[in-house]
């Protein structure tokens, strides 16, 4: 293989990177004492660029939504990405810096032949993630897939944000290809599971097969809730969950002029920003007086109704919906202060509830979730992940409906499923996009005391504190880059941290 002579050494600062491109590709050189790591120089996920982001220790976190590789091997190591970076030989010879292109080839782990069956049931972020950690781990036993949708894994999270937009992203989807799948020998089916027996470890499904499993994983996700007010049911009236629900706005908004989004939620926002780029007239309406107000506070939440007032959309916010109007189409939307808000199109962003209805065997809590252990470990042989887990975090049980985290416990589930010990006890993730402006939160805060703001809401460009009994339980980002990516592995540290020690420039306190 040709060895390239890329840098000196001294043109390396220890614990420093530097990016080089060598025959077309893109290389990022890590410096550890007299030790010069090669890894791929952008994040598979979206392309983001890693000499940007965040180094602490062994890991680098990009910039951009937070996924981490290590830095010695270029293996993924947290979600959102699902492709590991290549990696590169390196020898220094004297004070010269020399690399090995192509990459080295990843070793593949052999296995005996497993007689075992794990079933996943969702071919979402966990599932899919899941499936692939499986083969990765070297499980080579039979696995099954079943979803009701005839659809490769795709991600779902560019549909608000970039589908309905129209505007060019990178996120890789689908999140492998179905040559992927034939290649790694995992079975995808589609197929509707209308009865798991925990007990009996046996599935049935709605064309009447069955099948039992040695090990299964629940990653059936959620639906949206559709309100029980008058008018729901109107042509032209949309929820937004999958492909073929944002190719059905997509068709409406072509010959629309008025839409109106109910719920200023993440996703209700998400929408409002997309279709309001798309040139439609967009009023939210919401009973919360902010958007995001119980994840983030009045004082975030209005920083985004400000910039979306700049971009056009009108709000009613602490209004009631009384009813959607129409002759078969929805014509306008009926407030509870007499109102009405002409509307050729409404999308209702009003939350999910989980899809747990086949299980039996399984006590569900009162949201429709499951219980896990840190495991993710329902009950023998049972794993559950996504948005229907419920797991401990800090000694609290807790329920995420991140994009992120479904893709970590798919990962974690997965290595427990295959006999490993692996406890789930990351920092949860979650980012929003709207008008290319990406807010990251770290962290889970149901309730806090105090929020200590460094930045500029109205710019907006700020890190938010959620503090505690005067400690940082989370934290939130806007345009905050490095410093979010920082947050992440400051929080993975476990310190008690504190405001004034995180302080305005938290990615400082990385030594590398």
């Amino acid at each position: 293989m040709p060895q390239h002579d890329v840098a000196a050494l001294s043109d390396l600062p220890d614990r420093g990177m530097r990016p080089v491109e060598v025959e077309g590709a893109k290389i990022l050189l890590i410096r550890d004492g007299q030790t010069v790591h090669a890894i791929g120089a952008t994040c598979p996920h979206a392309g983001g660029p890693l000499e940007q982001g965040v180094r602490s220790g062994h890991r680098i976190v990009c910039p951009w939504h937070k996924a981490t590789f290590c830095i010695r091997t270029g293996a993924l190591l947290e979600p959102p990405a699902v492709d590991s970076l290549p990696h590169y030989d390196v020898r220094v010879e004297g004070q010269r810096v020399l690399v090995t292109v192509p990459p080295a080839e990843p070793v593949q782990a052999s296995s005996p032949p497993d007689p075992r069956t794990f079933v996943i049931i969702g071919a979402g972020a966990a599932g899919a993630l899941a499936a692939q950690t499986l083969r990765e781990t070297g499980f080579n036993g039979r696995i099954v897939m079943l979803d009701r949708y005839n659809r490769v894994p795709y991600d779902r999270t560019v549909l608000s944000k970039y589908v309905l937009s129209g505007e060019p992203n990178a996120e890789k989807s689908p999140l492998q290809s179905q040559a992927y799948y034939r290649q790694h020998r995992i079975e995808r089916r589609t197929a509707h599971v209308t009865h798991l027996d925990a007990t009996r470890k046996k599935i049935h499904c709605a064309d009447g097969s069955s099948m039992t499993y040695d090990a299964a994983l629940l990653a059936t996700g959620a639906v949206p809730v559709r309100p029980n007010i008058p008018g729901a049911t109107l042509n032209n009236v949309f929820v937004l969950r999958s492909r073929e629900d944002a190719d059905a706005i997509l068709a409406q908004a072509e010959r629309s002029e008025r839409a109106v989004v109910l719920g200023a939620s993440f996703i209700g926002m998400e929408v409002a920003a997309s279709l309001r780029e798309r040139g439609l007239e967009v009023t939210v309406v919401g009973k919360e007086t902010a958007p995001f107000e119980k994840q983030l506070g009045a004082q975030v939440g209005n920083a985004f109704v400000s910039l979306h007032q700049r971009k056009g959309v009108t709000f009613r916010l602490g209004q009631e919906i009384q009813a959607l109007e129409g002759d078969g189409n929805v014509r306008s939307v009926a407030l509870s202060n007499g109102e009405r808000l002409p509307a050729d199109l409404v999308v209702i962003g009003f939350g999910v509830r989980p899809v747990t209805d086949y299980l039996h065997g399984v006590p569900l809590n009162e949201d429709g979730s499951v219980t896990v252990d840190a495991t993710l470990k329902v009950s023998d042989g049972l794993f559950a992940a996504g948005d229907i887990a419920r797991f401990p975090h800090h000694g609290q049980p807790i329920r995420v409906e991140h994009w992120r985290v479904a893709e970590q416990h798919g990962r974690i589930a997965a290595l427990n499923m295959a006999g490993h010990s692996v406890r789930y006890d990351a920092v949860p993730v979650f980012w929003t996009i709207q008008y290319l402006k990406r807010l990251d939160y770290i962290g889970h805060a149901t309730d806090w005391d105090d929020i200590i703001i460094h930045g500029d809401l109205l710019k907006p460009e700020f890190l938010a504190y959620y503090l505690r009994h005067g400690r940082v339980i989370a934290a939130a980002g806007l345009d905050r880059d490095q410093d979010t990516a920082a947050l992440i592995e400051l929080f993975n540290q476990r310190p008690d941290w504190t405001p004034e020690k995180l302080g305005a420039n938290p990615s400082s306190l990385l030594s590398g």
